[in-house]
């Protein structure tokens, strides 16, 4: 999925995605709830007081071949 589709789907801009993938952002709550749910994964998936694991090895994701650039 590109920044541009995510951003349209939660509602913000492509700058805005972009920052999140950096760590130069943190979501509200709002946003990530809507994140979660765009991708199906609990709210657990953004927010933890431990550290993260990957996504694929938390929630059995395939890995989709996302490069750096345009897709998340």
């Amino acid at each position: 999925m590109s920044r541009a589709a995510l951003a349209e789907h939660v509602g913000v801009n492509r700058q805005t995605i972009g920052a999140l993938e950096r760590g130069d952002h943190y979501p509200s709550l709002l946003l990530a709830m809507s994140i979660c749910d765009v991708f199906g994964l609990p709210i657990e998936a953004v927010f933890s007081r431990e550290p993260f694991q990957s996504i694929t090895a938390a929630y059995g994701r395939p890995d989709t071949g996302a490069t750096r650039g345009d897709q998340v």
